[in-house]
């Protein structure tokens, strides 16, 4: 049922409209007489300034809305929060605290150094979601006891050669960040670490990222040794 008041109100399903423009959803309004806030759970209104209210009959703001509300863009999924962009565009992103931290894995092959000037797949990798984190990584090498070496270990997108798809670098150094360690071994050791930490930030929905290690020298990488680790941490 529509009604027409002298005012030029409109309502649907309700013969006594509030607003230039006045729904009842539910078709419950009492006739002739005003309706309650419970009548208004089923009814929308749009009003003089263009405000329109769901669920209420006095709207603030361009868009007041008493009950739930639901927003699909594809994105949306638990823990995720709504944010605007600078264009005041909404949209669903992932937040740190609701993001756990990511531990990689190492697959168990034993990884030996060819003096290649190459890289070599070090066998530890993961899978980490869109946005910004903190990777940290040791990794444990045994070695002749007179090796002394300036060596690198890298991130990259692919298990062969420095690539960064879907992620970038967010330190100082670019694309060229790396972890480094100066490895200057005496008679008595046969091991040395290289390790640190380097920001990044994935751009694509997911990437995997390959923990790669320069081939150079003589070294060997045993996945299993106590001191290896690789995760990541998430941050704004």
């Amino acid at each position: 049922m529509i009604s027409l008041s002298t005012y030029a109100q409109v309502g649907i399903n309700t013969q006594l409209p509030l607003k230039p423009l006045h729904i009842d959803g539910g078709k419950d309004n009492v006739k002739g007489v005003n309706p309650t806030a419970e009548h208004a759970k089923n009814d929308e209104v749009i009003d003089q300034q263009g405000n329109v209210g769901l669920g209420v009959f006095t709207s603030t703001t361009k868009l007041d809305i008493n009950g739930k509300l639901r927003v699909v863009d594809g994105q949306e999924a638990a823990n995720k929060l709504l944010r605007a962009d600078s264009q005041g565009v909404y949209y669903w992103e992932a937040i740190p605290y609701a993001t756990l931290t990511v531990l990689g894995t190492f697959e168990k092959e034993v990884v030996n150094a060819l003096n290649t000037e190459a890289l070599l797949y070090s066998n530890g990798l993961f899978t980490l979601t869109k946005g910004k984190w903190i990777v940290n990584a040791v990794v444990t090498l045994s070695m002749p006891s007179d090796t002394n070496l300036w060596l690198h270990a890298y991130l990259s997108s692919i298990k062969t050669a420095k690539q960064s798809t879907g992620f970038t670098f967010l330190g100082p150094s670019g694309s060229k960040t790396a972890y480094a360690a100066r490895l200057i071994l005496s008679t008595d050791d046969v091991f040395g670490l290289v390790s640190g930490s380097s920001i990044i930030d994935v751009t694509a929905p997911q990437a995997t990222i390959y923990l790669l290690i320069e081939d150079k020298g003589s070294w060997k990488f045993t996945p299993n040794y106590w001191e290896n680790y690789f995760y990541a941490i998430p941050v704004l």
